[in-house]
């Protein structure tokens, strides 16, 4: 921070692209001394106000990338984890968590949509978000995994899984179903890793 409260404007001039957290801006960037052309807020969906207002306050122009159809800022998850033996699924509400993406969105500032889906090698992989998120408007580039049963995402039904919702918060067969499918996959690909997921802490310990 003294660095650049004395030589700023020649640091700028040597490298005028900074790459940087909101955080590390009100860290480092002395506010009033420093300025920029423009900033980009790059997943803005993630950043909350407190923490964008500092980089906002040196911007002449504003460039936010984000998409409103994703989660929250992940701190959210943080002081959840810690409360969840308190309360009861139902009692998480996501909606009202703001990110400065919402706040801009909620301004009207003036938007544009990019349509092309470029990271899924396998189309079952976004499929269920463009269709129930994007409204199929998404683009997709076609794959060579795209036949592959080894690939992409496969639903099982499990019609006698029931979820203990008074209870333990969990749903003991499905949990079964999973270890199962862990085992079968450490047979058949001994050399490789595998992730787990589970939509709850509830529904992870199950597992355990």
């Amino acid at each position: 921070r003294k660095l650049f409260s004395k030589t700023g404007s020649t640091v700028q001039k040597i490298k005028p692209v900074f790459m940087m957290s909101p955080i590390s801006v009100a860290s480092f960037l002395p506010p009033k001394l420093m300025t920029f052309d423009l900033v980009v807020f790059d997943e803005a969906s993630q950043v909350r106000p407190v923490e964008a207002f500092g980089s906002l306050l040196r911007a002449r122009q504003i460039v936010v990338v984000g998409d409103s159809k994703q989660l929250p800022p992940t701190t959210f998850f943080d002081t959840m984890t810690s409360k969840y033996d308190e309360m009861n699924d139902e009692d998480y509400d996501i909606s009202n968590m703001e990110s400065i993406l919402t706040l801009l969105l909620a301004r009207n500032i003036p938007q544009r949509t990019l349509s092309w889906h470029y990271r899924s090698r396998n189309q079952s992989l976004i499929s269920l978000s463009n269709n129930e998120f994007y409204s199929h408007s998404l683009k997709v580039f076609p794959s060579v995994y795209d036949k592959d049963p080894e690939q992409g995402l496969i639903f099982k039904y499990i019609p006698e899984s029931t979820y203990s919702r008074g209870g333990t918060r969990s749903n003991k067969i499905e949990a079964r179903e999973v270890i199962k499918a862990a085992f079968e996959h450490a047979k058949k690909y001994p050399s490789l890793s595998l992730g787990i997921a589970s939509f709850s802490l509830s529904q992870q310990e199950e597992l355990y």
